[in-house]
């Protein structure tokens, strides 16, 4: 380019432009210009040409205009033709094609121009003499563009201007890119450097400071600080890109932050798709290829020589494309990307792969492309797709795995491997789309049936059939697990064990009690879980509360742990620690959503909803449970979709919503659901909707579901459903009270002392099912049970029977016997009294009382206080402590055998079984040291006083105290 140095300009579009202006008005005056621009792709040579034209004709001159193509270039005249047809010329190009020798001179010698053939015809010097004989009236402006593809007989017209226009009112403006090789063309354009007349116009990029008036002028205002700066960052300072992010800025939220759409897009794909270069093909390829995007690389993916690849990949950076060689942009990459058709992008891809393999990449960069091109992969790519998807499963990228392996099984002929994807299909797919498992899982059932499968294939298997409620399959599929060589770790081992009992509950056979191990941890881990299924028999415990803790602590959240952790959390809740419980569920659920794994957040987004409405916050549960069924889609749930359902219909009964629960009933269900924990806590609910509804005969179905399925798993698993207590109360409704106290007696004397929440249930029936004098105490007590357990929901729905209850006729005026125990709330003049469940204490008010004092008793004395440690809901404390001293409930059946009451009796006045009077009975004369009721009294007289004085006996009109 030294041939230009004096008259080359290095301009900016803007300056270009004011440049132009000043060259033409010097021509209008009489000094001919002849201006060569060049500039990169997209720089707007084009739009500078177009500008001065309308500019001019504005000034009186005349304008011609062409653009010469790649398809017409083999044409004679094609340019001459778009002049004369783009303007009034009244000249015609004539027919005769006489043949004329080049004029003398050095300045008319074709010889450098490659094609030039002797016989050209004379058109060019008669066309040339007609626009000299025009410019010496008027004005003439002569543009044409891309220059490099005019036909020989155009360009020999352009020469022959060329010569002649110094002193003529004639400017001729010639653009070509600067991205060609050393051509002849180029050759010609050095020719007209040596004319006086000429000068070279270099495009450069836009300025930040020319981006930054562009967006001033286009927002009527200043843009903000960063926002100049980062546009041209993306641009590159091309024009035809910087315009259309300016566009998409305006079409946008105009935040202050660079907003690529469709008008980058479409941008970037028309300063790609030029039909004479190959910049698409070499932009894709530095696109797909990343990091391994050098020349030679990119040379032999588009099969371009290197030589042209080089020179694009500069033009590419000189639009600001590519930055050093590489797309830094996601939105560049895919715009550019996208103006690829779908065929070509695949092929590219498909290449890009096997370029890469060959040339040592991971094969997480080779399986990206295998996936994106989507093409059945080669024998080589099946054990380099395997090994992507373990590697992206490690990551928690669940989703490539999956890609990763399908596509795998598409291309493998070997069936023992297409078992093996299968297998691994099942593991990965669950954790965001459980139905799509099935596909996949019938060759591994088929495999474990006929006992071939192995342990990773075991496992895949038995988290599938859990989810499906497929008992059946799981137990085969232990059984095979068991005879394998290798058995699986000791936490693995608990962990599906717990899972096991999720779902179906204690059977028959459940080990309960840790067994000396091969394995040094079998122990620590069969006590852990042997620990936490306490709860199906006893609710929530010390041990059932420290298994939990352990745990939670101790197992990371996966596919084989997810409902040790659901179970761990319930007990918690079932304990009366639900505030930790949710804060563990709280805890999971981020990391299930960190780790995109939608499965398991769904199911302890569904958890957490059960959580917050036994906390009696309804309209959240509610708002949780129906988040967590979209989050999942009912069809992925299985039979999990019971907990979401349940929390549904029971926070709609509570409101009052029957029309919205009567929607949930209809739900389709799985039947495998009906035969699991979460299907007898569906089949409960389902019950109260329709006692709530007033069909007590359809409540009574259900609830004897409950009861047959229970009994069916193991007849003493009394913290499953409490259907006694249900059924107890669907009876009430259907006017049998002698059949309700009857089973909620049962109920009381299988929950006594371990499961608060069974006690609860049949305190307030026997309370609806007691003389008005009798229940204001019984409902109390049942409220201190539901305090205890942090159960706001029961505990509400408590206090409005008990404030709906009739009140005793000889209670004073506003109260009920035992109101010291429940506090008032805010009441206007003259309204009666109301029992408010949020001001329930935890523990009884009343000076010294111990918190398993039956209601309405006074409080004990103070040396009695501090020594007996009674079994009231909640208390961690057992007789272990002093084998002397009489728990809550064996003073009360003492107290009452001492005045001479037959078991019969006190088995009537404390509504337990005469089976249980007998029991608290031996177990007080052990502790007391005594062999029978013949010295009882005495005994009592002297060790509980209180006991024995008017302060400690029973009264009919006060209520009668309720063994737990």
């Amino acid at each position: 380019m030294r041939l230009f140095d004096g008259r080359r300009r290095l301009l900016e579009p803007d300056s270009a432009s004011h440049f132009l202006e000043k060259s033409f008005e010097s021509s209008a005056a009489g000094a001919g210009r002849l201006v060569f621009i060049s500039g990169g792709v997209g720089s707007g040579k084009t739009t500078l040409q177009s500008e001065l034209l309308h500019n001019a004709a504005d000034a009186g001159a005349l304008t011609l205009s062409a653009t010469a193509a790649p398809d017409e270039q083999q044409i004679n005249a094609a340019v001459l033709d778009q002049l004369l047809a783009n303007s009034p010329l009244p000249i015609d190009i004539p027919d005769d094609h006489g043949t004329v020798p080049p004029d003398s001179g050095d300045e008319n010698d074709w010889s450098a121009v490659p094609g030039y053939r002797q016989t050209d015809t004379r058109i060019p010097r008669r066309f040339c003499d007609a626009l000299l004989g025009i410019a010496r009236t008027r004005p003439l402006v002569i543009a044409i563009d891309d220059l490099h593809y005019a036909d020989d007989l155009s360009l020999k017209l352009i020469l022959q201007l060329q010569l002649r226009i110094r002193f003529t009112r004639m400017m001729v403006i010639l653009s070509q890119p600067d991205w060609l090789p050393q051509t002849a063309h180029m050759r010609l354009s050095a020719r007209f450097a040596r004319q006086p007349h000429f000068h070279f116009v270099q495009l450069q990029p836009m300025s930040k400071r020319a981006v930054g008036s562009m967006l001033r002028e286009s927002l009527n205002g200043a843009p903000g600080p960063d926002l100049p700066a980062q546009l041209h960052a993306l641009g590159g300072g091309n024009p035809l890109l910087t315009t259309a992010l300016v566009d998409d800025y305006l079409a946008g939220d105009r935040d202050g932050r660079p907003a690529v759409g469709p008008a980058y897009a479409g941008a970037v794909h028309a300063f790609l798709d030029r039909p004479d270069i190959r910049l698409l093909e070499t932009a894709s390829a530095v696109a797909i290829l990343g990091d391994y995007g050098g020349t030679e690389m990119v040379a032999k993916l588009t099969g371009i020589d290197p030589d042209a690849v080089s020179g694009m990949m500069d033009a590419l950076d000189l639009a600001g494309l590519l930055v050093k060689g590489q797309v830094q942009h996601p939105s560049t990459r895919a715009a550019i990307l996208g103006s690829l058709a779908p065929g070509a992008r695949s092929a590219l891809h498909s290449k890009a792969a096997e370029l890469k393999y060959w040339n040592a990449a991971t094969p997480n960069e080779v399986s990206s492309h295998l996936v994106a091109a989507g093409e059945t992969p080669a024998a080589w790519a099946i054990p380099v797709l395997r090994h992507a998807a373990g590697q992206a499963m490690l990551s928690d990228d669940v989703q490539f795995a999956t890609q990763c392996l399908e596509l795998a099984l598409t291309g493998s002929q070997d069936e023992d491997e297409r078992r093996a994807i299968r297998q691994s299909l099942v593991h990965n797919t669950w954790r965001v789309n459980p139905s799509a498992v099935s596909a996949y899982a019938t060759s591994l059932r088929e495999a474990a049936y006929a006992g071939t499968l192995d342990g990773p294939g075991c496992f895949a298997l038995m988290r599938h059939a859990l989810w499906h409620g497929d008992r059946q399959t799981f137990v085969r599929t232990q059984q095979v697990l068991n005879t394998l060589p290798t058995s699986a770790d000791p936490q693995t081992e608990a962990e599906l064990h717990l899972a096991y009992q999720w779902y179906f509950g204690p059977v028959a056979g459940t080990k309960e009690h840790a067994d000396p191990g091969s394995h040094p941890g079998s122990a620590l881990w069969d006590r852990t879980a042997a620990g936490l299924m306490q709860i199906w028999r006893g609710g929530g415990n010390e041990t059932t509360d420290a298994s939990a803790e352990r745990i939670l602590q101790n197992c990371r959240l996966s596919d084989t742990s997810l409902e040790a952790l659901a179970m761990a959390i319930t007990a918690l809740a079932r304990s009366g620690r639900s505030d930790r419980a949710e804060r563990w569920c709280k805890r999971l659920i981020r990391e299930a959503d960190q780790r995109s794994a939608v499965t398991w957040q769904a199911m302890l987004e569904g958890l957490r909803a059960s959580i917050l409405l036994q906390r009696g916050e309804v309209a959240v549960a509610a708002e949780r449970a129906r988040a967590c069924l979209d989050m999942l889609g009912e069809h992925n749930w299985g039979v999990s979709i019971a907990q979401p359902l349940t929390v549904l219909l029971l926070a709609d009964i509570a409101r009052g919503n029957y029309d919205d629960a009567a929607k949930v009933l209809r739900r389709p269900v799985p039947d495998a659901m009906l035969e699991t924990v979460g299907g007898l806590t569906y089949l409960r609910a389902c019950g109260h909707f329709y006692l709530a509804t007033k069909r007590p005969l359809a409540a009574v179905s259900e609830f004897q579901k409950c009861q047959q399925l229970v009994r069916d798993w193991d007849a003493t698993a009394a913290s499953l459903v409490p259907w006694r207590s249900d059924l107890a109360e669907a009876n009430l409704h259907l006017g049998n009270t002698a059949m309700a106290r009857d089973l909620a007696r049962q109920q009381l004397d299988l929950s006594a002392e371990k499961d608060p929440y069974g006690s609860g249930l049949a305190l307030r029936v026997l309370a609806q099912a007691s003389p008005p004098g009798e229940r204001s105490a019984l409902f109390a007590r049942a409220a201190e049970f539901f305090q205890a357990l942090g159960d706001q929901l029961e505990l509400d729905r408590t206090v409005r029977m008990a404030n709906k209850a009739p009140r005793n006729a000889t209670a004073p005026r506003g109260g009920r016997p035992g109101d010291q125990r429940w506090p008032a709330e805010r009441r206007g003049p003259g309204e009666s009294r109301k029992l408010s469940s949020r001001g329930v204490p935890a523990q009884p008010l009343g000076s010294g009382r111990g918190p398993g004092q039956p209601v309405g008793a006074p409080a004990r004395s103070a040396p009695a206080a501090r020594t007996e440690r009674s079994a009231a809901p909640g208390s961690k404390q057992t007789e272990a402590h002093d084998a002397t001293v009489l728990s809550e409930a064996e003073q009360r059946v003492a107290q009452l055998a001492a005045l001479d009451h037959t078991n019969r009796q006190i088995s009537s006045r404390l509504f337990i079984t005469v089976s249980t009077v007998e029991q608290h009975l031996t177990r007080a004369y052990k502790k007391l040291g005594i062999s029978g009721r013949s010295t009882l009294s005495k005994e009592l007289w002297t060790r509980y006083p209180q006991l024995m004085t008017g302060n400690g006996g029973t009264r009919s009109d006060s209520g009668v105290g309720v063994v737990a």
